[in-house]
């Protein structure tokens, strides 16, 4: 998920004789009302070819992310007031479901932070209005996918433990997986605490489960299958 966004122009203020209100070259300013004071005046685009669950899933990303950056600093108004433009990528393939809601919240508070996130993260999960992280299918898919990335650390809800449980291991070896069930906690993972803002509260979520498996080594990778068109070296 890509988010970027800036914030628009300040606006004059109208005179408050109405016949001044036409500037010099004819045009007439328009002032938002509550622009810069937290009023909600920013807006989205949202483009990827999304269904109707996974708009749903990024209006309710926007609007958490709004409360929690004004949480991590009150005078942070950036997502209140910014037009930003959220993408997908692959526009050309339909995507649907109830998954990408935390890793979209993520990349809003990123781009309101002006700090990016750690390198070797990947995470899913639905999100709620109070940041409650909630259970997601298709695990197996979206670890197969993470370790194509090289990603080392999984953020997954606290409810799909089991799913991951149940895994092979040569699919999670080398990976550290959390499972979380609050976005506090998403927040404490996914970004390097030294260039954030800390937390202004203990984290609301259940205490964080976490699942690590060494790397493989060459004595047990036999299990393991190899890429497409790799030669085996026996």
């Amino acid at each position: 998920v890509e988010a970027c966004g800036k914030l628009p122009r300040p606006c004059r203020e109208a005179p408050a004789n109405s016949d001044d209100a036409a500037s010099v070259d004819g045009t007439t300013s328009e002032t938002s009302s509550g622009a810069g004071s937290g009023g909600f005046n920013g807006s989205m685009q949202i483009t990827g070819q999304l269904g109707s669950v996974m708009s749903e899933s990024s209006s309710v990303s926007l609007t958490y992310a709004r409360l929690f950056a004004r949480e991590l600093d009150p005078a942070n108004s950036f997502l209140d007031e910014a037009r930003i433009h959220l993408n997908v990528p692959e526009g050309s393939v339909p995507k649907d479901g109830p998954s990408a809601g935390v890793t979209m919240a993520t990349a809003l508070i990123s781009l309101a932070l002006n700090r990016s996130l750690l390198p070797n993260v990947a995470m899913t999960g639905e999100l709620t209005l109070t940041g409650k992280v909630l259970k997601v299918g298709g695990i197996k898919e979206k670890v197969i996918a993470s370790r194509r990335e090289g990603v080392q650390m999984l953020l997954l809800p606290r409810q799909n433990e089991a799913d991951y449980a149940e895994l092979k291991d040569y699919l999670r070896a080398g990976i550290t997986a959390h499972f979380v069930d609050h976005f506090d906690d998403v927040y404490k993972f996914a970004f390097d605490h030294s260039q954030v803002p800390p937390l202004p509260h203990p984290s609301r979520g259940l205490p964080i489960v976490t699942m690590s498996l060494p790397t493989a080594t060459s004595q047990d990778t036999s299990s393991v299958p190899l890429p497409i068109g790799m030669p085996s070296t026996e």
